[in-house]
């Protein structure tokens, strides 16, 4: 239960304003509505009768057609305060006569009423009865009547039904009944503050100054004043509990006597004791209500300072990486166990280091809840010191074996990587004699080509004008000498006439095609281009498969194997050109060779069915990778082969024409010079697929 935040003596005179204050406030606004819903029932009955008077009064002035007299009578109630609006008008809602002069003649509809009255006006000439309503916001009352005006000539009884207003204003009488109101209240708030007074000054004399003083003895006795007394006279009940108070105050002062001596005796006996006896709470913080002198040796603080967490709390020194784990191991131990033990460092007062071991046990109360923990705690600090020397030399004898390990696993894994390096070497360099070679060749070859090629336009020209020239002189000479004709019927001039431009034409065919060789030679090794830069993937298949062209070609002992091109839309790719080119020749003679060696060739009718072929197709893999898979119809790669494909030296060719170094370099080259990624997609039986993805621009990698 919480306890009241101020002293009754102060508490009980606030509650009582407070419920005094209320209950005026309660009693003001009551009297106030009583005193609004009085004024208006008043109001309405005066004016019903106020108006059915009136109503009457103006039937009679009109009956005698005194119409000066009527205009008086709405004049007069003008003068009365509390009307605000009186008007009378025709059977068409046009004002005849108002309090107000500027409403005159004028139709109800043109003046701020509410637009609600046209339509009371209708009902009231219905009925022929008047009406008194209170208006929505409560401050006036209106009364509608019927008037019957003036008959024509040769009623009887007159038609002509008028209406008859009257506003009444109830703020004026409202703020009366207001102030009226406020002036009762006022009175009964002042009565009842003075009877509030009287009961404080009653219950401080008789209940809340004895109680106040019974309080400031048992505070004083509970910070130690053992022989402080409460003194309150009389015979009621706070005196009782005086009395009672006192008499339990003599008997805790003689037990404490008492349990000082057995501490102190106890203190004598637990100082003899190896390591620091304790006792805890079971609490948050753990305070300790005893610890002997001995942790003064081990923690370097006093005892005192122990003692209801009074200057340290003990959890406080334990070592910031143990505190963490004591608490865990207490939480969850010394519910399910009375005992325990427990080792862990301290922090001592000097700020050196401790190892000490805890060993205690909980005590329960008849539910089975901790109240307490009484243990003991030792120094082990030289213990410790001793086993970590041992732990020490073990893990050396450790660390040197598994120095020894590493050492032998570091040699064997420089192996692998000479060996590695060596195959690029070899691979590298061939591939760069390979490059050279090609280049010389191409180079040497470009020359006289573009010399030929260049100079076949003007033999084509000159022969043209000789042609021309020729026949210019057989329309001129018609009739050679015999000689002549006898030179160009054995030379057949005709036929040379129509075949010189057709040799021309295929020599410049020719020459064009050998530079087209030239170019894709020149390509392919790229001697030029060991940096990074965009290349057209497409040029680089087509100038490997130019060089490859005389293998894939029909030979004596196996058919002719058919590229097919499945080249996708793809944009300039940053690579290192030559190097990529390199992996193509690698996978492509690898398939060739496949294909020129399947034993699966049994049949005629199989060869015919399923001819030799090589499907290269490039695509967009990913918004920012390019795909190159190269597929054969070959016999496949088992499991166990596929497994060591791409290791340095495996190869399943004959001694001599294999190195098995390419796939080994080719995936190199894909995975770790571009950052991309080389697969073997093979079944025995179904063909091997070499799929080769990098990224369009050398920086995604």
């Amino acid at each position: 239960m919480k306890r009241f935040p101020f002293p009754l003596r102060f508490s009980i005179p606030v509650i009582l304003l407070i419920c005094g204050s209320l209950l005026g406030l309660f009693s003001f606004q009551r009297e106030v509505d009583q005193s609004y819903r009085r004024q208006e029932e008043q109001g309405m009955s005066n004016l019903k009768f106020s108006t059915n008077q009136i109503s009457g009064m103006l039937e009679y002035l009109y009956r005698r057609g005194d119409v000066e007299e009527v205009e008086i009578a709405i004049s007069k109630l003008g003068s009365d305060r509390n009307i605000r609006l009186a008007l009378l008008c025709d059977e068409h809602n046009t004002i005849i006569v108002a309090t107000r002069y500027e409403l005159r003649n004028r139709p109800v509809s043109e003046i701020s009423l509410p637009s609600y009255l046209p339509a009371e006006f209708s009902k009231v000439r219905e009925i022929m009865s008047g009406e008194v309503k209170l208006s929505q916001n409560r401050e006036s009352i209106r009364a509608i009547y019927p008037v019957l005006l003036g008959a024509k000539p040769g009623e009887v009884r007159p038609s002509r039904v008028g209406i008859l207003l009257l506003e009444y204003d109830l703020l004026l009488v409202k703020q009366q009944a207001y102030a009226d109101a406020l002036q009762r209240s006022t009175e009964t708030s002042i009565g009842l503050a003075l009877f509030c007074v009287i009961v404080w000054l009653f219950f401080e004399k008789t209940l809340t100054g004895r109680a106040a003083r019974l309080v400031a003895a048992s505070n004083s006795f509970s910070k130690g004043k053992l022989g402080d007394r409460a003194q309150l006279g009389g015979s009621d009940e706070l005196a009782q509990i005086a009395a009672a108070f006192n008499q339990m105050a003599g008997r805790i002062q003689s037990h404490t006597e008492v349990l000082q001596e057995s501490e102190k005796r106890f203190r004598t006996l637990v100082s003899n004791l190896p390591g620091a006896v304790y006792r805890s709470v079971f609490d948050a913080d753990w305070t300790i209500e005893f610890i002997s002198d001995a942790i003064a040796e081990i923690s370097g603080y006093p005892a005192t300072d122990f003692i209801n967490n009074r200057v340290v709390v003990f959890n406080s020194i334990i070592h910031p990486e143990d505190a963490e784990m004591v608490e865990e191991i207490l939480d969850q131990i010394i519910l399910d166990q009375p005992e325990y033990m427990i080792e862990y460092r301290i922090m001592r007062q000097d700020e050196s280091v401790r190892w000490v071991s805890e060993k205690g046990q909980g005590i329960f109360n008849e539910n089975g809840e901790v109240m307490w923990l009484d243990g003991v705690i030792f120094d082990i600090t030289n213990r410790k010191g001793a086993e970590a020397e041992l732990h020490q030399t073990l893990q050396l004898k450790d660390e040197l074996a598994a120095t020894a390990t590493a050492q032998a696993q570091q040699l064997e894994q420089t192996l692998q990587n000479l060996q590695q390096t060596q195959a690029q070497l070899i691979q590298t360099e061939k591939m760069s004699s390979l490059g050279q070679m090609i280049a010389g060749v191409a180079h040497e070859i470009n020359n006289p080509v573009n010399f030929i090629h260049g100079n076949i336009a003007y033999v084509t020209q000159y022969t043209q004008e000789l042609l021309i020239f020729l026949d210019l002189y057989q329309q001129e000479y018609p009739n050679p000498s015999h000689k002549i004709a006898a030179f160009i019927e054995d030379s057949d001039l005709d036929f040379i006439k129509k075949d010189l431009p057709k040799i021309l034409d295929s020599m410049k065919v020719g020459t064009g095609r050998i530079r087209e060789i030239v170019l894709s030679l020149r390509n392919f090794s790229r001697l030029d281009e060991s940096d990074v830069k965009e290349v057209n993937i497409h040029e680089g298949l087509d100038s490997t498969l130019l060089i490859l062209q005389s293998a894939v070609k029909a030979q004596a002992n196996f058919d002719e194997i058919e590229i097919v091109k499945n080249y996708g839309d793809l944009p300039p790719v940053e690579c290192y050109a030559g190097q990529l080119n390199q992996v193509f020749m690698n996978i492509l003679s690898n398939a060739i060779y496949a294909l020129h060696n399947s034993e699966d060739q049994d049949s005629n009718k199989q060869k015919i069915n399923f001819p030799s072929q090589i499907i290269i197709t490039t695509s967009i893999q990913e918004p920012d990778w390019v795909k190159i898979s190269i597929k054969d119809n070959g016999p496949g790669i088992d499991d166990a082969v596929k497994a060591k494909i791409f290791d340095p030296f495996f190869t399943t060719k004959p001694v001599g024409r294999g190195t098995g170094l390419g796939l080994s370099i080719s995936y190199q080259i894909v995975v770790d010079k571009h950052g991309g990624r080389l697969e073997c997609i093979s079944k025995v039986g179904e063909g091997t697929e070499f799929a080769i993805e990098i990224p369009i621009a050398k920086s995604l990698s």
